[in-house]
């Protein structure tokens, strides 16, 4: 019983000493002010002065006038022709359309009660009427001529004719020679500058009616 009781407290008076010698870690609280309205206000009316966006000096252009409105004035049925069937209506570029026969001439015709499609779907449900002929960038923009062998098929074509480029309808512009490179003192209407270039042979092609 002795002995018990002398390990105890043996138990205890080191448990005491460890304890004395251990280091301890305290941490240290900072108290810190609550940051007020005031101060936000501030700080937000600060960085409202110092905003580089605001020191970039007056606007260059027109800042009296909407861009917006210039879009709003355009009249995009004028800027383009209309092919109409069956109550649907699709709108191409004016000059897409190269070649129309006469009896055709009244799909160009605006109806009554029309719903307006892509072209892609107006082309997909009047394939019977229309067909596209693939041009080159260089020949859309007159710089090149469509070959004779064309020309003549879309003269005898009965369906409408569409030029397109890479699938979307495209103008066609009128193609025009190149100046012929002249010798010096040539007065030959057909090498002379003077008289400008020739106009190639684009008569065959009828192209879209314009107003």
């Amino acid at each position: 019983m002795k002995t018990r009781l002398f390990l105890l407290a043996s138990a205890v008076f080191l448990s005491s000493s460890l304890a004395n010698e251990m280091p301890r870690f305290e941490r240290s609280t900072v108290m810190r002010d609550a940051v007020t309205h005031d101060a936000l206000a501030q700080k937000l009316r600060m960085s409202a002065h110092n905003d580089p966006i605001r020191n970039l000096g007056p606007a260059i252009g027109k800042t009296d006038e909407d861009p917006a409105k210039r879009v709003n004035d355009r009249d995009l049925i004028k800027e383009s022709t209309v092919l109409h069937y069956r109550g649907f209506l699709t709108l191409v570029p004016k000059r897409a359309v190269v070649h129309m026969p006469e009896n055709l001439e009244d799909r160009m015709k605006i109806g009554e009660k029309v719903q307006v499609q892509s072209w892609a779907d107006f082309f997909k449900g009047n394939r019977g009427w229309i067909r596209t002929l693939e041009v080159t960038r260089d020949q859309a923009m007159g710089l090149a001529p469509i070959d004779e062998a064309t020309v003549t098929a879309l003269r005898e074509s009965t369906q409408v004719v569409v030029a397109t480029f890479k699938g979307g309808p495209i103008s066609v512009m009128p193609y025009t020679e190149p100046e012929p490179e002249t010798s010096a003192g040539s007065d030959s209407p057909e090498t002379d500058p003077r008289k400008g270039k020739r106009q190639g042979n684009t008569a065959p092609i009828k192209t879209s009616l314009q107003p």
